[in-house]
């Protein structure tokens, strides 16, 4: 069995799916907190892992206009 790695790039797709998901109200109140907790780890992980600031810098400021 082949072993499978997620790349850094699927850790920002995730970070812009769940922002759009938000910006159009798709989560219930009741979801907002564990899915905000799991976007702060998913974050903290690309920052730790991201190899220059430049990266860091577009991942926080997601361009959600592509994905409406």
């Amino acid at each position: 069995m082949e072993t499978k790695h997620i790349q850094l790039h699927d850790l920002a797709n995730v970070l812009n799916l769940i922002d759009v998901a938000a910006q159009k109200g798709l989560f219930q109140g009741e979801q907002l907190s564990a899915i905000g907790s799991m976007r702060d780890r998913f974050m903290a992980e690309l920052k730790e892992q991201a190899p220059a600031q430049d990266n860091v810098a577009t991942i926080e400021e997601p361009d959600t206009a592509a994905l409406q």
